[in-house]
Parts: structure tokens; sequence; C-alpha cells
């Protein structure tokens, strides 16, 4: 029993977590006006909404595409895109993010590539997601009176993406004597764990070469205008949900939605997710109902078109969901 404890902790805390969220979402809610404020949902709206949300998938599936370039050219951004939304239906639906590791083990099962290789990919465009959120973040602060404490940690999120990219510039400008000091290491590990530890280290290190050269930049130009369509998409939600709110409300939405991401949480950030919308809807003055309606739409209407279209997807693979989330995939 304590080793299943110690295996499912952080599932556990996730779990906890999400379901102080929810109490605190629902607390002191009148359910009538709750009720009443979804009920007024214009779904006419989410039609154009579901263009504009494949339009983020595509952008951020070419994003992944330059990244990987320095790594193997010519990958078609057809699989970087669909590997992107199974990997995202895999977050909506398991715990402790494991739709990252099923992005490294699928693109590197379709394009014979590292495992490794392709998730230290998705680390560095993470990283790339949260300087650009960080940059809205500090042009748009003197606009919106949010409370300090979530100020304080979005812009703490925004100094630590930073620090890290310094970072793998300076270890990317010394990647040869990296490399010697990691092979220095290896013999203080077991002999039969050696070579292996020592191979997934040198494709991580390899898949963040791309910070040194100009494909960082394209893909920073197409997260940008991902970035922008995620703005719209939370534009046309809340539109849809009755708030009449500027186009800076949805972005301020959007940064701290996407920062609550890196909270332990249930599968999806249930909780999270709500919880934020409301704190950051009320800086604008909107009532916690029709805060709390708004975030429920935003959250069940984006993760039913993530799931449906990553099942579909993954459907045309031919690959199982068993073996996309079985532990050591990237083995």
């Amino acid at each position: 029993m304590p080793s299943l404890l110690r295996k499912n902790l952080n599932f556990l805390i996730g779990l906890g977590v999400s379901a102080i969220a929810v109490y605190l979402s629902f607390r002191k809610i009148d359910f009538p006006t709750l009720w009443a404020s979804l009920r007024s949902v214009e779904l006419l709206w989410l039609i154009p909404a579901v263009g504009v949300l494949n339009l983020c998938f595509l952008l951020k599936g070419i994003g992944w595409k330059y990244l990987l370039h320095p790594i193997k050219p010519g990958i078609p951004w057809t699989s970087t895109t669909t590997v992107l939304v199974i990997g995202l239906m895999v977050n909506d639906l398991f715990p402790a993010k494991m739709g990252e590791l099923a992005r490294g083990y699928l693109l590197g099962e379709k394009e014979n590539l590292s495992k490794s290789l392709c998730l230290s990919t998705v680390m560095v465009e993470h990283l790339l997601d949260i300087l650009i959120l960080s940059l809205f973040l500090v042009l748009l602060l003197p606009l919106v009176a949010i409370p300090l404490w979530l100020r304080s940690s979005g812009l703490l999120v925004g100094l630590g993406a930073l620090g890290l990219i310094f970072i793998l510039v300076l270890i990317m400008r010394q990647e040869e004597r990296c490399m010697r000091w990691i092979g220095r290491l290896m013999p203080r590990l077991p002999e039969k764990v050696r070579g292996k530890v020592f191979q997934i280290l040198n494709d991580i290190v390899r898949g963040f070469r791309v910070v040194t050269g100009r494909y960082i930049f394209y893909a920073l130009a197409c997260l940008l205008g991902m970035w922008g369509a995620v703005f719209l998409f939370t534009h046309l939600i809340t539109g849809a949900a009755g708030l009449s709110l500027p186009f800076h409300a949805a972005i301020m939405l959007v940064i701290f939605t996407a920062f609550g991401k890196i909270i332990p949480s249930s599968p999806g950030a249930i909780g999270t997710y709500h919880y934020l919308v409301i704190v950051v809807l009320s800086a604008f003055g909107v009532s916690k109902e029709a805060a709390l309606s708004c975030a429920i739409v935003l959250h069940g209407f984006g993760v039913s078109v993530e799931v449906i279209l990553g099942i579909i997807l993954l459907s045309a693979t031919n690959i199982s969901l068993s073996k996309v989330t079985r532990p050591g995939a990237l083995s």
C-alpha cells in the first residue's frame, strides 16, 4: 500500500487541489442565477469558435515542426499537428500531464526519432509559450486591477521561463563541454543503465539545439499567431456567454488559465481552471455566477473539441490509447 500511494502521489495531490478549487468556485453561488446564465449562452457564437480553435492547433503544429527542423528537416506539419491534438486529448483525460509524454512517444514512432529528443522540443515550446504570454502580461498589467498574488505569480512564471531559455542558450553554446561533463558523471551510475541514460541525455541536449538557430524565430512567429487565435477564441466564448468585455479581458483569461496548468490538478485542470476564470473576470466587474458560467462553457467546449478531434486522429494512427499512455513510453 505505501508503494501504491507513492506511485499515485502526484495524482492524489492534483485531485486534492482540484477539489479545493471546485469548492472555492461554487462557494456562495446562487444556483438559479448560474443556471440562467448557462441557458442564455448564444450557441451560434460557437460555430466560428470551432474554426478559430482548429487554426490554433494548426499554427502550434507548424511551430513544433520548426522546433524539430534542426533535428530532422522536412517533418510534415500534418504529423506534428496530429500528434499535438492527440497529446491535448490525453492531457484532458489522464493525470500528470501525460499528454506531453504521449506527444514525444507518438512523434518518435511516426518519424523514427528518439522519444526523449522529441520531448525536449516540447519543453522548448512550452518555454516559448510562457515567454510570449509573459510579454502580454507585462503590457496589460497596468490596465487591470487583478489580485497581487495572481499578478506576482504570473510575473514569477515568466521570469522563470526567461531564465531557463537563457540557461539553454548557454548550454548550447558549450554543447561539447556539456556532453563531456555528462560523460564524466556516467561511471558513477550502474553499468546496466549507464549507456541508456547517456543516450537519453544526449538526445535531450540535441533537442535543445533549436534555441541557437534561426528556426526558433519561425517557431516564435507561429506560436505568437497561435496565441492570438486563442485570444480570439476566448473572446468569442465570452461573447457567447453574454459578457461584453474588452479584448484584453480575453487575453488576461488566457494568460492565467495557461499559467494555471502548472499547478497540480485533476485531468483537464477541472476546478483550477474555473477558479482562475472567476478571479480574473471579477477584476472586470463580472459577477461570480456569470464568471463561473463562462468558465464552464470555455472549459467544456474547448475540452470537448480536443477530445473528439483527438480520438478521431488517434483512430487514424492505428495506435491504442493504452500504448500511448503506458509507463515507460519514452524508453
